[in-house]
């Protein structure tokens, strides 16, 4: 038996995604890159931003003739939108056997199992706690760092915590996945040993704003800057990277964590969003481009020869002549490595939502082809 996931979105979608195939792993399913050879779909969704959530929802139409060939399979529906649609795509697509919201992930095993017994009539283990262990794979025996900035097939993928506590007028993430939840240090760490052990030595670690994070231990509250000297000090582990953080907790305890750490790559990926401090107040963000620039110095006062990559979003409500001239001016002056640009688009429930989309298509064309101007350098390091 075989199963075959579909991923959309974030590194912690994918994260996500293969814990939970550790269900299926445990009774004996393998997967396979092959949808017409899998009994199993699973699809993970993303709705940060519109055009992700389209393409599951084509995605979920085109597999309508995968399923009807054979009625046995079963398809799976997870993720962020699966958790915005609710019953809704059910309806829309009465094929689908599974649809499990971001927000019950800890749930899925016992889900799972329902279905499979329901289908295939299928006992086995009724739940089963993610070990950590990444599934055998020869390729993950490559040790030597890809420099991927942003993780691949060699990365051990290591959630957290989930959630977000912030409400960013135009993100809709705190509605599909829930305040934030921070998983106990001891099991983070031993979650990386056991990917270590099976040759995953380069972790990136996870979270929504992941330097939020912070947990308690008999002694004394520990954070995000404690987390990353004890990963690295596990010694099976070859390189540190981590995403996504937020710059108001890029604070100089996480920077110093990082300089005094042998592992820690030297990049971070530091969303700005917009160079205007005036657009930030209007999309929630709590810092003002002062205070993200000087961030960006103590980084690379830091560590010098740091690699810094950001986030713009153009034509947000609002944004102004002068708006979008601050972000160049800012991009001028800080000179990332890398950047990822987007259109604003609103979704469905945030704030910005409520308010008039009063920057013309064209506009956010012509401001999105200038800010891509300085991007400019590929995702290695």
């Amino acid at each position: 038996m075989k199963y075959h996931l579909i991923t959309y979105g974030c590194q912690m979608n994918t994260a996500d995604a293969q814990e939970m195939a550790q269900p299926l792993q445990a009774r004996g399913l393998v997967a396979t890159g092959d949808p017409e050879q899998a009994d199993i779909i699973m699809m993970n969704t993303c709705t940060v931003r519109e055009q992700a959530e389209h393409k599951a929802d084509s995605n979920i139409g085109r597999l309508r003739e995968w399923k009807a060939a054979h009625p046995e399979r079963i398809l799976i529906v997870a993720g962020c939108a699966a958790t915005r649609w609710g019953d809704s795509i059910q309806k829309k697509y009465p094929f689908i056997d599974l649809v499990s919201p971001a927000t019950r992930i800890e749930q899925f095993p016992e889900a799972v199992a329902a279905v499979l017994r329901a289908r295939w009539n299928w006992e086995g283990e009724t739940s089963n706690a993610f070990s950590g262990a990444a599934p055998a794979n020869p390729a993950s025996e490559v040790l030597a760092d890809s420099g991927n900035w942003f993780g691949d097939e060699h990365t051990a993928y290591v959630t957290i915590m989930r959630g977000c506590n912030y409400n960013c007028s135009y993100c809709i993430v705190p509605q599909v996945r829930g305040r934030e939840k921070y998983r106990a240090l001891p099991d983070i760490l031993q979650e990386i040993r056991n990917k270590a052990a099976n040759g995953q030595r380069h972790v990136m670690l996870l979270g929504q704003t992941v330097n939020s994070y912070h947990w308690r231990d008999e002694e004394r509250p520990l954070d995000f800057a404690d987390l990353l000297r004890a990963v690295d000090a596990i010694e099976s582990v070859t390189s540190i990277r981590f995403m996504s953080p937020h710059p108001r907790h890029m604070r100089p305890s996480v920077i110093a964590a990082m300089a005094e750490s042998r592992k820690v790559a030297r990049h971070i990926h530091l969303p700005l969003q917009s160079g205007s401090t005036a657009l930030l107040a209007r999309m929630k963000r709590f810092y003002t481009r002062e205070e993200y620039a000087e961030i960006v110095a103590q980084l690379r006062a830091a560590m010098p020869g740091v690699k810094i990559t950001t986030d713009i979003i153009v034509g947000f409500p609002g944004e102004t002549d002068a708006d979008f001239a601050e972000t160049v001016r800012l991009l001028e002056q800080l000179r990332f490595d890398g950047l990822f640009a987007f259109k604003y688009s609103p979704r469905p429930g945030t704030v910005s939502a409520e308010w008039a989309d009063d920057i013309a298509p064209s506009i956010k064309e012509d401001r999105l082809k200038q800010v891509l101007a300085f991007a400019h350098v590929d995702a290695t390091a």
